[in-house]
């Protein structure tokens, strides 16, 4: 029952074995596909030129610029032309004309709060703008150590399934020579075409984030790309240590100028409830002297007048008035600001002695998991010594060889791991990435991404 069991087995995966060679097929690119050889620099910089979403923020950050540039324009003088031509309805040839100009100028002394306040925008808007860069370049980087990580897995998954191909046909040649039992060839059979599903699957999944890659990137699907890099890069990361009472990150900068612009807006309260304004205007205008038509002769009359005003409101000594009301509410959003720096403040620091913690333990961790291949690796030399001789089963043979797949995969999953936390305390603080140690020029390891 168990022969055929297995045998039924075997059909189901020799079906998913013929369904996974198109596939291969499909992954060789043509000769004429344009190939990008890139290394983490390389990925981040090409980003920041192509990136669809860095390009809007760029446009926001235009915009404030201009706002800034502009924002004294309210002083601007103010200036128009008009003329007019009226008759009787009865005697259209008796008409009169007249032309006037007038040129205005008015002046608030909130004037100075409204160009401050442009300038701490634009100041805002390009912490917005960098916080955007830094986003971009953090996921292109966890991305690139991603692919990295997959393909390298993908690898691993790959030499596994060679290596379970390889004995199931030094069983079945033993087999022929009367040496072993079929059901140990049936079993090493199971076992290799069991691996397939898994490795297709680790093939899908690489190729649907190398697609997600490419637009993040902002580079043609139909072009290839070669990785140049490793996540032995991680190796290199020494002990990390951080003066955690003097932390700064975008987050609590972008607080810092919300805190300046509010403090600005109680000022521009205050202009608006008690500050005069003031308002000139000039007007000159030219018209026939009386009784006189409209002719190449005719006698101009010139009249203009100058005013200038004053107005001081009052309603901002009144305690109840929309004035005082506006100058409390401003205040009160100066002090939530204040109570949110001083909560981003504590946050930083927790989570900044987290992700060190975090580090740490990834560190020894990958010590451990190293000792663990080089035990796994030996365990299977000796194990396979003991199969050839007699004296270990396949299934002895089988586990020994999982244990060191295991292995393996697990340590690169805790450098993927390692990499992301430096990556993304890197971000956290704002400072530049490759700072904590994880530097772009690690490694020269070329990897065909396709």
């Amino acid at each position: 029952m168990i022969v055929y069991a297995l045998v039924a087995l075997l059909g189901v995966f020799s079906a998913l074995e013929a369904a996974a060679q198109p596939a291969s097929e499909a992954a060789a690119q043509p000769a004429s596909v344009a190939v990008h050889t890139l290394s983490i620099s390389d990925a981040v910089s090409y980003a920041q030129d192509h990136n669809i979403s860095l390009a809007r923020s760029k446009i926001s950050l235009d915009a404030a610029r201009r706002t800034k540039n502009t924002s004294w324009n309210s002083i601007s003088p103010s200036g128009s032309v008009s003329g007019t031509v009226s008759a009787p309805d009865d005697s259209l040839s008796d008409y009169t004309a007249s032309l006037t100009g007038t040129v205005s100028v008015s002046f608030s002394p909130n004037l100075f709060t409204t160009i401050k306040n442009a300038s701490l925008s634009y100041e805002q808007g390009k912490i917005t703008w960098q916080e955007a860069c830094r986003t971009v370049e953090l996921n292109i980087r966890k991305s690139y150590y991603a692919l990295l990580y997959e393909l390298e897995n993908l690898e691993l998954q790959k030499r596994n399934l060679e290596t379970a191909k390889q004995q199931w046909q030094n069983n079945k040649a033993k087999y022929e020579q009367g040496r072993m039992s079929e059901l140990d060839v049936l079993s090493a059979e199971v076992k290799y075409k069991n691996l397939l599903p898994t490795v297709q699957s680790a093939e899908v999944t690489y190729k649907n984030d190398l697609a997600s890659f490419r637009q993040l990137l902002g580079l043609p699907a139909d072009e290839a790309i070669v990785l140049t890099g490793s996540l032995d890069d991680i190796l290199q990361v020494g002990d990390i240590s951080l003066d955690v009472e003097h932390l700064s990150s975008p987050d609590l900068e972008k607080l810092q100028v919300q805190l300046k612009s509010a403090r600005t807006t109680v000022t521009a309260k205050r202009f608006s409830a008690y500050a005069p304004s003031l308002s000139a205007r000039w007007q000159h205008g030219l018209i026939p002297s009386s009784g006189e038509h409209i002719s190449a002769s005719s006698q101009l009359d010139q009249s203009g007048t100058v005013s200038v005003t004053a107005s001081i409101p009052l309603d901002g000594i009144l305690p109840w008035s929309s004035y005082a009301v506006a100058i409390d509410t401003a205040k009160d959003t100066v002090a939530d600001l204040q109570l949110q720096i001083q909560n981003e403040q504590t946050s930083l620091r927790v989570e900044a002695e987290s992700a060190l913690r975090t580090i740490s333990q990834s560190r020894s961790a990958i010590l451990s998991k190293q000792a663990s291949i080089e035990l796994a690796a030996r365990t299977l030399d000796m194990t396979e010594q003991a199969y050839n001789r007699g004296t270990k089963d396949l299934l002895s043979l089988q586990n020994a060889s999982d244990s060191l797949l295991s292995a393996e995969v697990s340590l690169k999953s805790e450098q993927r791991t390692l990499i992301n936390a430096v990556l993304s305390l890197e971000y956290t603080l704002g400072v530049p990435f490759g700072s904590l140690g994880l530097s772009d020029a690690a490694s020269s390891t070329t990897t065909n991404a396709e």
